[in-house]
Parts: C-alpha cells; structure tokens; sequence
C-alpha cells in the first residue's frame, strides 16, 4: 500500500498488479483492465493484431455467447465500455454507477478470461476493421501522425499503423490470435485499475478470487528501437484535399526521462494554447492554419516532439518556413520568465481540471504504474514542475530541435516534395 487514500497498490502473488484511486465524492466507478502490450510487440506478418484481438473481446464469452448479450448487460445499468489499443498497451474499461462495481469487475473479468473467438466472429469483424483502416486513411489529420512515426522510426514496428493493413487483417487466423493471447495475456502483464467510489476490500477479494489463481508466464520484450537519424526526412502523401495537414517533428524522450518537464513546457510555449508562440503567429496573425499545436510522444525506449498544423494548400511551404522559424528562434533565444510561469500556471490547469473526472485520475495513476513503474501523486508532480528553470528548458531545446532528427509528414495535393524538402531545415 502506498500513499494512504490516494492510491493503493497490491501485486498478487503471479504478478497481477491491482491499482485503485479511491474517490469518495464520485458517484461513479471506472474500471481498467490493462495489457502491457500493443501493436510495437507484434510481428510484421501480424501486424494489427492486437488491435483486432481488443474488438473480438467484446464479440461473446461463455456467460454473453454474443456482441448483443454483453452490450445488454451495460446498457442495462446505464453504463459505458470501451476499449483502445496503442503501440505498448491495450485497454479495456467500463464506467458505470458505483453502485454497480461488483457487475463491471465480473462483466470485464468474463470478457478476458473467457472470449469465444468464434470463427464466424472473427471473419465477419475482419470487414469492420478494414473499413475502420480506410476510415482512418481518409481522415488526413489522423493519417498524418501515423505517416510521421513512420518517417521517423521506419522498417520498425513502432513505426508501423496500430490498426495494421488490409491485406495483413485478412491473413489472421484464429490460432495467430490465441497464440498472440496467450503471449501477451499474462497475469504478469496485467493491471487492473479501478477508480471512484468502490468498497476496498470487496475490489481486493474479487481481484484475488478471479485471478489470484491463474498461472504467469514470461512475456516477449519488444524490440528496442535502432537505427540513427543523421539527416532530415521527410514524407509527402500526394492526396487530393481540401485542407493540408503537416507534422513537423524531433525524436524526444522516453517515459522515464527527467527532461520531459522542460520539454513539456517548451511545448506548451510553442504551442499549448490560443496565446503560445505557433498559434498567434500562424492562425492569429498570417491567418496561415485553422489548427496548430504541438504535443509530444512517450515510449518505454524513446519519444517525439511534434507540431502538428492543418494548412491552407496554397501556404503549406510557408507555414513550414514559420514553424521552422519560431523552432530556430526557441532554440537560439529560449524563453521569458514570464512565458515560463505562464507555462506552468497553464499545464497545473489543465491536469487540475482532468483530476475531476475519474477516468482521467485513473490514467494519470495507471499510466504511471504501466510505464515507469513508479508512481508519483499530482502534487509531487507540481513540485517537480516548479523546479524546472528556464535554463532547462533551453537545454532541451538545444538537445531535441536539431537538424539530425528532424522529420516532417505531410498529406494534401503535392505532386511534388522538393519544393519542402529544399527548405527542410532549422
């Protein structure tokens, strides 16, 4: 146990990690079932499978034989469930009234201890995340951050789509998917976070009775990212669009990384905001883009920083020139004291008012507790915030904006690149 009523964490004996963030106050409960493995864990010729085995989980279990069955049960509390795969983890969660915490710990528990995988199932939903692929091809400003982790960590899997290609999806079998299962789907990799209003002990009890029992194996590593960047690159996809979308980008830090402070405040400077650097410039004063920001990316071995704009075509080599410009500038001159206050005062708001909602709370903790393996409260985290200097933050900038890992992707109507990668540099 640690840190009283803010958190409580417990280990079961074969690995399982029960993490819960009691919030006397809610009045609901969220409920995460948490696979320490995403699409970076997969083979090339498997590629998207994890994505899949996350939709088949809600397609019929022993006790809900069909998709409808399972629905039904939420639906008749008045509940939600979801679930989302990324390149290191899957998720599965279910918010509901507190009242109704033992009914989503066994709903969750029967949807990952006991899938079907009927055959006919895994056909039929194979057409479903075809279109969901095309769904995202067709939606440039998605597509773009895929064609950019692409550009900057190609022939990788961490730089391959989380959804996988059509092609790939139709090739799966049954036994590809319980294989890939019974690799990853291990009680050793496992988290089970529950967040709200609940009964502590009746959550421990149930959590030992489920799946105390079950045996651990050793899970794969994944594969750690190699390959040197030595120059910039850069991706165009010619497509006709209305609007064009670009990243312009830097590999950054991993999860555990202390300079993740002072990048997170180079980032809100940059563009964090309607009043940071990239947007009065680019959509306030040269009216240039409907949206700028930037933003950033961890992994359990490395990251990006990235600024992300949808352009007007006719000024997508501009914007470029600009963005470039205030990346030249933040390096050269770096930030005011005032900025970095600000910055601050900005970044405590944004995670006070995520606190409110116990889904959020839960990420914060279970994020944490899945990738650095050591959890740290909101106040901590404040603290170690208002350490961060100015002169930090111009550390990081002279460490990430550089030349070497520079990277940009860009969907819209261009035939041809050369006219950006001529001007692709700081």
């Amino acid at each position: 146990m640690s840190d009283g009523a803010i958190y409580i964490k417990k280990v079961l004996k074969n690995g399982l990690t029960l993490l819960a963030v009691p919030i006397e106050s809610a009045s609901s409960i969220t409920m995460s079932i948490f696979v320490k493995a995403g699409s970076r864990y997969e083979e090339k010729r498997l590629n998207g499978i994890s994505h899949f085995l996350e939709h088949l989980h809600f397609k019929g279990t022993k006790k809900y034989p069909t998709a409808k069955k399972l629905s039904e049960v939420i639906d008749s509390i008045g509940g939600e469930f979801n679930a989302n795969t990324g390149k290191e983890h899957t998720q599965y969660y279910i918010r509901a009234a507190y009242e109704h915490g033992p009914l989503v710990f066994s709903v969750l528990t029967e949807m990952l201890q006991n899938p079907l995988f009927d055959e006919k199932e895994i056909n039929r939903e194979k057409g479903v995340i075809i279109e969901e692929i095309n769904m995202y091809k067709d939606n440039p400003q998605i597509h773009v951050e895929s064609l950019f982790e692409q550009t900057v960590w190609p022939e990788t899997a961490l730089g391959r789509d989380i959804a996988g290609e059509a092609d790939v999806i139709r090739s799966i079998s049954r036994k590809d998917i319980l294989e890939y299962r019974e690799k990853f789907y291990q009680p050793g990799n496992i988290i089970i976070a529950i967040a709200g209003h609940f009964d502590e002990k009746q959550m421990e009890d149930m959590a030992e009775r489920s799946w105390g029992h079950a045996a651990s194996k050793k899970t794969m590593p994944f594969l750690p990212v190699n390959g040197k960047q030595t120059s910039p690159r850069i991706a165009v996809q010619n497509k006709v669009t209305e609007q064009a979308h670009m990243i312009v980008g830097f590999r950054a830090y991993s999860y555990r990384s202390r300079l993740n402070y002072p990048l997170r405040i180079l980032s809100t400077v940059l563009g964090g905001g309607m009043s940071s650097r990239l947007f009065i410039r680019i959509r306030e004063r040269m009216g240039l883009a409907y949206y700028v920001s930037t933003s950033f990316n961890n992994y359990l071995d490395t990251g990006n920083f990235m600024v992300q704009a949808g352009l007007k075509v006719s000024s997508a080599r501009q914007a470029m020139e600009v963005i470039l410009d205030e990346l030249r500038k933040i390096k050269e001159q770096g930030i005011s004291s005032r900025e970095l206050k600000k910055a601050k005062e900005y970044m405590k708001g944004k995670i006070a008012l995520a606190m409110e909602d116990p889904h959020d709370k839960l990420e914060w903790y279970l994020g944490q507790e899945a990738f650095i393996g050591k959890i740290k409260t909101i106040k901590q985290a404040f603290e170690e915030l208002d350490d961060v200097t100015a002169d930090d933050v111009a550390a990081v900038a002279g460490n990430v904006i550089k030349n070497e890992t520079l990277s940009m992707a860009l969907i819209g109507p261009f035939p041809d690149k050369t006219q950006f990668e001529r001007r692709l540099k700081l």
